[in-house]
C-alpha cells in the first residue's frame, strides 16, 4: 500500500461520500469538526511520537476524509443552498435561466437551465440558484437553442418523478446524481431567448467546435445510422443512435465503442506520438514540447466531447501520467487511477454514482491486474496475429473487471463480446483518426475529403452490418440476469480472492473465494426457491396501454391490448427479469381462458382467490353479465363513461384501481365518488403501477 498511497487516501474519501448520499442529510457541526481536525491533524504533524502510537495520526486522517468526503456530497447537492429557489420562491412559475449544457434530443428536446431569478409573475421576479431540466417539443426553433443561452420561460416546476412501475429504470435517481431536481414541460410560445453567447468562453468554443465536426460528418455520412455511429464513435454524440442499433451494440457488448473513454484518449495518444517523433526538436525543448502538445490536444479531445465522466478518467490518467513521465518519474498504474479518481470525486462527487464512471474504473483495473497474467498464461502467437490477440486479451480482462457492474446495470452479458470486440476496436482506431483527417481535409481540398468520406462511409456501414451479423448468431446474449448491488460487490470479492490465490498460490484466498461462492450460491438457491412460489398481480403503467401480468412462480400469464413490443419492454420488462420469469403465456382478454390457477373470460379474471373485474366498455354494466365469484377488484380502464356507484352496485368491490388509460378529469370524479362511499382506491397514473401481492388461505 506504500506505493499506492492514493488509494488510502480515495478509499475513505469515497466512502464518505457514499455514506452521504445514502443518509441524505447535513450533519450539524460538521464543517467546525472538520477545520478543528484539521488543526489537529498538523499540530501531530509536527509532533514525534513513539512508534506504537502511529496509527493515531492515520486514524485521524481517515475520519477527517471520511468526513470531508460527507461534507462535499452534501454540500454540491443544489437543494441544500441558501437560495435554492424552492427556498425562495417555491410557487414560482416564470423564470429566466441560462442553458448550461448542450441540449439533447430524445421524444422531445431535453435543456437543463440553471436559474437566475424566478417567481410568480414577470415583473415579482427573485435573484435564486437552482437547476431545472426543460422538456421542450422538437421544432426547428426549439432546435436552434444551444449551450450559453439565457431564457425565459412561462411553466409549472415540477419535482422530477419516481419510476411507475417496479424495479423500472430511476430517471429521478439518474437527475438527483446529475444534480437535477425539477422539470418543466413548456409549451409552445412558453418561452424565449433573451441574450446569446453566455456561459464559460471555453465551453461555447468547444460545443461550436463539436457542432462543426458534426456538420462535416452529416454532409459525407447519408445513411441515418452511418451518421449516428461515426458522430459517436467521433465525437460522443448519441442522441441520433437508434434503438435497434443501440441493442445491437449494447447485446454484442460494443456500447463501450460509441462512449468516447478511454480506448479513444489511448488512440489519440498513440497516434499523437507517432507524428511528434518524427518532428525535430530541438533537444531542449523535446521532452516539455511533446508533453504540452499531447496535453493540449487531449484536453482539447476531452471538451468537445462534453467531458463525461469516463473521458475526464481517462485524461486526467494520461496527463498525470505524461506530466510524471516529463519529471522522469515512473508512478504506479494503480496510483496513477487512485489519484485520477480522487481528483474527479474532489471536483464532482457525484462521479462516484455514474455507472460509465464506475465501468471506466472497473475495465482499466481488469485490465491493469488481468491482462499481464493472462498473456503469460496463453500461447505467444504467430507475429502477424500479435496485434489481434493482444485486442482479444485485453477485452477479455475488461469484461472480467466489468462483468459484477453490467450484470447489474444491464441485466445481459455479451457471449461474443470477444468476437465484436476485433470489429469495434480496429475499425473506431482506423475511424478516430480517418475523422480527424476528414475534418482537415474538408476545410482545405473537399475533392480529397469527399473521397475519404466514402471510404470512412464504407467502414462503418461495414462495422454496423458485422455488429448485427454478430448480434444474430444463436446464444448471442444471455439476458435476464438480475443481481442486487450487494451481490455485485460480492462478485468482486470473489473475483479479487479467486484470481489471488491462482497467482499467488495462496490457499487462504482460495479458501475465501471457495466460501463466497457457496455463499452467493445458497442465495441464488433461496432465491429460485422464493420465486417458485411467488403468486403475484401487477398491472402496469403503460401510458394509454393495458398490461397485466399474473406471476405464478416463474411463469407469467400476460393480459395486453394494442401494445406495443417496445412499450412493453419498457413497462415491465425489469420487473419480469426481477421475479426470475422464464416462461411468458400471453392471453387474449377478450377470449376464454383456462389454466390450473387462472380462469379468464372478459371482463372477469381469477387468479387463485383474487378476482377481478376489467371494465372498459359499457356493455357490461347489465343484468346479465354475472361474477363467477365474488368481485374482490374493480379496473376501470380506457376511459369508460360510467359512473362508479352504478359498477360498484353490479360489482361490489373491496378496490377499485384506474388504469393510466384515463383522463385525468374522469380519474379525478370517480375518486370523490370513491371517497364518498368510503372505498379504497388506486391511481396508477399518480401512484404507479398497482402490485398485488397473493396469500392463500391455509386450512
Amino acid at each position: 500500500m506504500r506505493q499506492i498511497p492514493f488509494l488510502r487516501l480515495l478509499l475513505p474519501w469515497a466512502a464518505g461520500i457514499a455514506a452521504g448520499a445514502w443518509i441524505n442529510r447535513p450533519l450539524p457541526g460538521l464543517a467546525y469538526g472538520l477545520l478543528a481536525g484539521v488543526l489537529l491533524l498538523v499540530l501531530l504533524a509536527k509532533q514525534r511520537y513513539a512508534y506504537r502510537f502511529r496509527w493515531v495520526f492515520g486514524s485521524l486522517l481517515f475520519l477527517l476524509l471520511l468526513g470531508a468526503g460527507y461534507f462535499s456530497g452534501q454540500t454540491h447537492d443544489e437543494r441544500f443552498q441558501q437560495r435554492h429557489f424552492s427556498r425562495i420562491c417555491p410557487d414560482a412559475d416564470f423564470f429566466i435561466g441560462t442553458v448550461y449544457d448542450a441540449p439533447s434530443k430524445g421524444a422531445r428536446l431535453k435543456i437543463p437551465v440553471r436559474l437566475e431569478a424566478a417567481g410568480p409573475a414577470p415583473d415579482s421576479l427573485t435573484d435564486c440558484s437552482g437547476n431545472i431540466l426543460l422538456f421542450l417539443e422538437i421544432t426547428p426553433e426549439t432546435e436552434r437553442l444551444q449551450y450559453g443561452d439565457r431564457l425565459w420561460v412561462q411553466a409549472d416546476i415540477q419535482l422530477t418523478q419516481p419510476p411507475k412501475n417496479p424495479h423500472a429504470f430511476d430517471y429521478r435517481q439518474y437527475l438527483h446524481y446529475q444534480n437535477i431536481h425539477h422539470q418543466c414541460f413548456v409549451k409552445d410560445r412558453s418561452f424565449g431567448v433573451l441574450a446569446t453567447g453566455l456561459g464559460h468562453p471555453l465551453w461555447r468554443v468547444a460545443f461550436r467546435w463539436r457542432d462543426r465536426l458534426l456538420g462535416v460528418l452529416r454532409e459525407h455520412f447519408p445513411g441515418t445510422d452511418e451518421y449516428a455511429v461515426a458522430s459517436a464513435l467521433l465525437v460522443g454524440y448519441k442522441d441520433d443512435l437508434s434503438e435497434d442499433l443501440r441493442a445491437a451494440y449494447a447485446e454484442t457488448g460494443s456500447m463501450h465503442a460509441l462512449a468516447v473513454s478511454g480506448t479513444h484518449v489511448g488512440l489519440l495518444y498513440t497516434g499523437l506520438l507517432f507524428l511528434l517523433r518524427r518532428v525535430p526538436w530541438p533537444a531542449r525543448v523535446r521532452r516539455w514540447g511533446e508533453t504540452a502538445l499531447v496535453l493540449a490536444v487531449i484536453w482539447v479531445f476531452t471538451l468537445v466531447t462534453g467531458a463525461t465522466a469516463s473521458v475526464l478518467r481517462a485524461s486526467v490518467m494520461f496527463s498525470t501520467y505524461l506530466v510524471g513521465k516529463a519529471f522522469r518519474r515512473q508512478a504506479s498504474v494503480w496510483n496513477i487511477l487512485a489519484a485520477s479518481a480522487f481528483g474527479l470525486l474532489a471536483f464532482n462527487p457525484y462521479f462516484l454514482f455514474d455507472a460509465g464512471f464506475q465501468l471506466s474504473y472497473a475495465a482499466v483495473a481488469g485490465i491493469v491486474f488481468f491482462y499481464p497474467h493472462l498473456k503469460k498464461m496463453t500461447p505467444t502467437p504467430p507475429k502477424w496475429a500479435t496485434e489481434g490477440w493482444n485486442i482479444l486479451l485485453m477485452g477479455v480482462a475488461a469484461q472480467i473487471g466489468t462483468l459484477p457492474l453490467s450484470l447489474y446495470y444491464f441485466h445481459q452479458f455479451p457471449a461474443y463480446f470477444w468476437l465484436a470486440g476485433w470489429v469495434v476496436v480496429l475499425g473506431g482506431a482506423v475511424f478516430l483518426w480517418g475523422g480527424a483527417l476528414l475534418a482537415i481535409l474538408s476545410a482545405l481540398t473537399p475533392e480529397v475529403a469527399a473521397w475519404l468520406g466514402w471510404a470512412l462511409y464504407g467502414l462503418v456501414w461495414t462495422m454496423n452490418y458485422l455488429v448485427r451479423a454478430i448480434q444474430q448468431l444463436p446464444g448471442s446474449v444471455i439476458s435476464g440476469i438480475w443481481i442486487a448491488g450487494w451481490a455485485a460487490a460480492l462478485m468482486y470479492l470473489f473475483i479479487g480472492f479467486f484470481s489471488g490465490a491462482l497467482m499467488r498460490y495462496h490457499p487462504r484466498l482460495l479458501l475465501a473465494s471457495l466460501l463466497l461462492f457457496a455463499f452467493l450460491s445458497i442465495c441464488r438457491a433461496t432465491q429460485n426457491i422464493r420465486q417458485s412460489e411467488q403468486r403475484q398481480i401487477t398491472l402496469y403503467h403503460a401510458n394509454r396501454n393495458f398490461l397485466l401480468d399474473c406471476f405464478d412462480g416463474q411463469t407469467r400469464f400476460s393480459f395486453s391490448d394494442s401494445i406495443t413490443g417496445r412499450q412493453e419492454k419498457f413497462a415491465a420488462q425489469a420487473h419480469r427479469w426481477a421475479h426470475g420469469i422464464r416462461h411468458d403465456i400471453p392471453v387474449n382478454k377478450d377470449t376464454l381462458f383456462i389454466a390450473p390457477n387462472l380462469y379468464a373470460r372478459a371482463p372477469f379474471v381469477q387468479f387463485y382467490e383474487k378476482t377481478l373485474v376489467i371494465i372498459d366498455d359499457k356493455r357490461w354494466i347489465q343484468p346479465s353479465v354475472r361474477a363467477p365469484v365474488g368481485v374482490e377488484v374493480l379496473v376501470l380502464r380506457n376511459n369508460v363513461k360510467l359512473r362508479l356507484d352504478d359498477c360498484l352496485r353490479q360489482f361490489p368491490a373491496r378496490l377499485v384501481v384506474f388504469d393510466a388509460s384515463n383522463s385525468r378529469g374522469r380519474v379525478e370524479r370517480w375518486k370523490a365518488e370513491c371517497k364518498s362511499l368510503n372505498i379504497p382506491f388506486h391511481d396508477v397514473r399518480e401512484q404507479g403501477a398497482w402490485v398485488d401481492e397473493i396469500r392463500l388461505s391455509k386450512f
